[in-house]
């Protein structure tokens, strides 16, 4: 996965093995701890290909119907016959 880290102040340089231009680095797989060790020190970190989110609300196709009706929950049974 790819991640861009951005310095708070516009560093240039080499910062925990991650080479800085203007402030901005571009990285592919880092290392288990670099991206946690970023974010401690106040550098932004995005993720460049992250998958897009799925879409919030309503949908265009309705749901399918079901084929078989839902069964209720049984409450007190109900008799046909009056009781005397």
């Amino acid at each position: 996965m790819r991640y861009e880290i951005t310095a708070p102040s516009g560093r240039e340089g080499t910062v925990a093995g991650i080479a800085f231009t203007a402030g901005r680095a571009v990285v592919e797989d880092p290392a288990a701890g670099v991206l946690l060790y970023f974010r401690r020190h106040g550098f932004t970190v995005s993720r460049l290909d992250a998958p897009e989110p799925p879409p919030i609300g309503f949908t265009a196709d309705p749901p399918a119907a079901p084929d078989k009706p839902v069964a209720r929950a049984r409450g007190k049974q109900r008799s046909s016959a009056k009781e005397e």
